[in-house]
């Protein structure tokens, strides 16, 4: 239990914002004191479960999992704890929400899965961990991308290397601009990352909506580079 004085400093503050905080204290007198406030939402439509996770305040994601059982939440956007947590780095709160149930495969009101904003944001931890729980290492988008598209852009090497090491997975899968993972890392002239995907058998010749492949998305230069 919290002591008078701090008591009266985060009266104020609502549930979610203490759990934003980190304040496990405060968070749980105000939740033992109304137990409804662990699955109260906000005006996002997230509980105090998603601010936890949001700052990787690990302590408290699990005592909070101890109280609500919900752990596949959705706010206003379709963002679940698990979401926030792999899209901020948040390795471990990764592993005790799935330990505890949550949904790799979930999907935002935009089609975006936990796996593509940790290799959009390069989480080559939180990749691997999803990996291994059986994740649908292709799964596109609103726009058509999948998880490869948003590494190789970057040039997140070590996540296009896990990928590409995935079970199925689908090296020249193409946008709604018919780009293929090849096309932006040649675009971005992302050398590294460009070479292992035409290692992993990429098709150097696959055209885009604008009939332009990989190469002729960069300089004449870098091109020559990668036929070498």
């Amino acid at each position: 239990m919290i002591d008078n004085n701090e008591f009266l400093a985060k009266r104020d503050l609502s549930v979610h914002e203490l759990a934003l905080e980190g304040d496990i204290k405060a968070v749980m007198h105000k939740i033992q004191e109304n137990a409804e406030l662990v699955s109260k939402t906000d005006e996002s439509g997230r509980i105090p479960l998603h601010w936890a996770a949001s700052k990787g305040h690990l302590e408290l994601v699990g005592w909070l999992l101890g109280q609500n059982k919900d752990v596949n939440a959705n706010d206003d956007s379709s963002w679940t704890p698990l979401t926030i947590a792999s899209s901020a780095g948040h390795t471990e709160v990764v592993k005790l929400l799935i330990d505890n149930g949550a949904d790799v495969n979930v999907l935002t009101a935009q089609g975006r899965s936990p796996l593509l904003y940790a290799a959009s944001k390069n989480h080559p931890d939180i990749v691997s961990i999803l990996l291994s729980r059986g994740v649908a290492v292709n799964q596109q988008d609103e726009v058509g991308q999948t998880p490869l598209h948003r590494a190789a852009g970057p040039g997140h090497t070590e996540v296009v290397k896990l990928l590409l090491a995935a079970d199925n997975i689908k090296v020249d899968s193409q946008d709604r601009y018919g780009n293929s993972s090849l096309h932006y890392a040649c675009e971005e002239e992302r050398a590294e990352v460009a070479k292992l995907l035409i290692q992993a058998g990429a098709d150097r010749e696959l055209e885009n909506k604008e009939e332009k492949n990989p190469f002729q998305k960069c300089s004449p230069v870098f091109a020559r580079s990668l036929r070498n």
